[in-house]
């Protein structure tokens, strides 16, 4: 009953290697979109020895970004 199952799977795979594989497009990949925040993206990366905090993900206190704190390790990246 094996053998049967490998035949038939060995006969699938070879009848899907024998079609030809479609050309690539030649067409001009699509423009990334712009962005719409003209400041410079920051990341802050900053130690606190003696203040541990749970792990946590929350804004930033300057405006858009994200910040993840880890322990004593706080990282933040604003835009």
């Amino acid at each position: 009953m094996s053998n049967d199952l490998q035949a038939d799977l060995t006969a699938d795979l070879l009848s899907d290697l024998s079609r030809p594989a479609p050309l690539p497009s030649s067409a001009p990949p699509a423009p990334l979109p712009t962005a719409a925040v003209s400041s410079t993206p920051s990341v802050t990366v900053t130690l606190t020895p003696l203040r541990w905090a749970l792990p946590s993900l929350d804004s930033t206190d300057r405006g858009m970004g994200v910040a993840v704190r880890v322990g004593p390790w706080r990282v933040e990246v604003a835009v």
